[in-house]
């Protein structure tokens, strides 16, 4: 799938699963400072960073890092690091490729581009 990126002189195409796969769901999360409280296996638990927390041992929020996927059992939303983009700053979908080029930027990693063919 392509996607576009840029400023509103300029688009640049870029490739959509290259870029998710540049980004971990544990990498957005350290980014809203969240903190797990639990982990077993590839599971960690914790207070869901978009609904927060009335008490510090809540675990209604869990991620899978092998799957790269996640799940508030308070509203039953789940998805991949970018639905949790979406869910968190309550964007469409559509715009979190903006949330991710911005994050491959902050983490000094590639943000990868469609070749343009000759």
């Amino acid at each position: 799938m392509m996607m576009y990126y840029g400023d509103n002189r300029r688009l640049d195409p870029i490739d959509f699963k290259a870029l998710k796969a540049q980004i971990s769901i544990i990498d957005l999360l350290e980014l809203f400072e969240w903190q797990a409280i639990k982990a077993r296996g590839d599971e960690v638990r914790g207070p869901c960073p978009v609904h927060g927390s009335s008490s510090p041992t809540s675990t209604i929020f869990a991620v899978s890092t092998s799957k790269n996927a996640w799940k508030c059992r308070k509203c039953e939303a789940g998805g991949n690091q970018l639905d949790l983009a979406a869910h968190y700053f309550d964007i469409p979908r559509d715009q979190c490729v903006r949330v991710a080029v911005a994050l491959c930027r902050e983490l000094g990693r590639e943000i990868p581009r469609i070749e343009k063919r000759s």
